[in-house]
């Protein structure tokens, strides 16, 4: 008996002609579209007319103008004198900081006689507030300074901003940074 074989049958689908675009793929191409909207959307926040200024930006850059020339003198002067910190003993650092919080103390009574140059209403409170910030940072370099003539192993304590658990330097910075008065920042000098 002679049998004949069946042809062998080719059991490979055929490939379609293109690629298929799935459930999953669609799925991918959406999330990724949608990251990429996010993220043009947050660069046109940040970066673009959407963003939004600084919230204790001043309407009327005079104040600012006139703040920032006497901030850098202030700054000059107290970079003229050593650094606290590389002074030999605490009482030589005591002296040090005596010597530039009378520097800044100058500075802020300047300063407050430039408030005219703010408007009135909640622009000048902001700028007051932003003082009164400067000023109890100043009592506290102070009290450092009277510390380090008792305790050498004294240490700089900076008060928190009354009912807003951070530090007034953080306050004193971001308005400093907000009106592009960067001498009117916390010093680095201790």
């Amino acid at each position: 008996m002679t049998s004949e074989a069946a042809p062998p049958v080719d059991e490979a689908p055929a490939e379609p002609d293109g690629r298929r675009w799935g459930a999953g793929r669609l799925a991918v191409v959406g999330v990724v579209f949608g990251l990429v909207a996010m993220w043009a959307y947050v660069v046109y926040l940040a970066i673009g007319p959407g963003r939004q200024p600084p919230i204790d930006r001043l309407e009327d850059p005079a104040f600012a103008e006139a703040a920032e020339p006497r901030c850098a003198a202030a700054v000059e002067a107290v970079d003229a004198l050593p650094v606290a910190a590389a002074v030999d003993t605490a009482e030589e650092r005591a002296a040090v900081l005596d010597e530039t919080n009378a520097i800044f103390e100058e500075m802020l009574d300047d300063l407050e006689g430039m408030l005219d140059l703010v408007p009135a209403g909640d622009q000048r409170e902001r700028a007051k507030a932003w003082l009164a910030d400067w000023r109890t940072y100043l009592g506290d370099r102070q009290a450092y300074a009277e510390a380090l003539r008792v305790d050498p192993e004294a240490q700089l304590l900076i008060s928190e901003k009354e009912g807003q658990g951070r530090h007034v330097t953080g306050w004193i910075d971001e308005f400093a940074k907000a009106n592009r008065m960067p001498s009117c920042a916390t010093p680095t000098d201790v």
